[in-house]
């Protein structure tokens, strides 16, 4: 009997050591909806997967440049570059994935396909046809890569900055992420903090905007968030690209990385520049992975020179 219920008893501890937190760490208090997106401001559009927050601008009759952001930071991501690049003529679309910023978190698996599509389906729903040119940021120039890859023939130029080629290689919390519960219980009480310190030590870092940090946990208390991050580490949108830059042969690529990079190693570096067929490596000496805000003359004068050469 006593022996029960001191089973019963460390059984009760046990629980509460793992649900306490679970529980109290909750912080998706909000929901995206009609009203939060009228007060929060911008614009957006209903595509067939969710709400889209976008924002179009500069030159009506510009060449068109999507800008894509990466993994973890929206599209403020690119403030540093919409102005020089409305300066050299022109015109910007730069949107939040699902999943963060202000779109929708769709309860869906966010894979390859989902990003693929929605910016398939928002280069449609905005009425832009022809070929567009393509920036992507870090994960961003994986999408921008997976989209060159699959639509050549929309991709006039392709702009990868630091960009994802197996994110997940060597990095055991991946495994982790396939385990029901327990990846759940570490999404809540681990993961999400973390990425929000890892956010805020890289706004620290290269020097952006005080706001950057408040605007980055803002979008963390929306409901789907955590479970937007979970599904992105369990399915293939952060494993090899290698096979995707290769098949991306002659199209016309500007490749940009920070020589003090801590999160895309060198060697990924070599290996797009000896894969990608027609492809241009500047090394911006002395950057981090926040390339685009600490070196941003650099990289912008890099930017829109490459996309402004018509001999490309």
């Amino acid at each position: 009997m006593v022996r029960g219920l001191l089973w019963l008893g460390l059984l009760a501890v046990l629980l509460i050591a793992i649900l306490g937190p679970y529980l109290a760490l909750h912080r998706e208090a909000r929901t995206l909806d009609a009203a939060t997106r009228k007060a929060l401001g911008g614009t957006y559009v209903t595509l067939p997967s969710g709400v889209t927050h976008y924002e179009l601008s500069g030159p009506a009759d510009g060449p068109t440049v999507v800008l894509i952001h990466g993994g973890t930071i929206p599209f403020y991501a690119w403030d540093a570059q919409v102005p020089a690049l409305h300066d050299a003529g022109f015109r910007v679309l730069r949107y939040d994935h699902f999943g963060r910023g202000h779109s929708d978190r769709p309860q869906v698996d966010y894979d390859r396909a989902l990003y693929q599509k929605q910016l398939q389906d928002l280069l449609a729903a905005l009425d832009i046809e022809g070929r567009v040119n393509l920036v992507g940021v870090s994960f961003g120039g994986a999408i921008a890569a997976t989209f060159a890859e699959a639509h050549p023939e929309r991709v006039a130029k392709l702009v990868l900055i630091a960009p994802v080629v197996d994110y997940a290689e060597g990095k055991a919390l991946f495994g982790l992420a396939q385990v029901p519960l327990l990846s759940d219980w570490y999404a809540r009480v681990s993961s999400v903090r973390a990425t929000v310190a890892r956010a805020n030590g890289f706004f620290e870092e290269s020097g952006a905007d005080p706001n950057y940090a408040q605007r980055f946990e803002e979008q963390t208390r929306f409901e789907g968030y955590e479970q937007a991050l979970l599904s992105m580490s369990r399915t293939n949108a952060l494993t090899s690209y290698r096979d995707t830059y290769a098949a991306l042969g002659d199209q016309p690529t500007l490749l940009l990385w920070g020589s003090d990079d801590a999160e895309i190693p060198r060697e990924h570096m070599e290996l797009l520049r000896e894969t990608i067929g027609n492809v241009s490596l500047v090394q911006i000496e002395g950057a981090g992975h926040g390339v685009t805000i600490q070196r941003k003359e650099t990289v912008n004068r890099h930017l829109t020179d490459f996309l402004s050469d018509q001999e490309q």
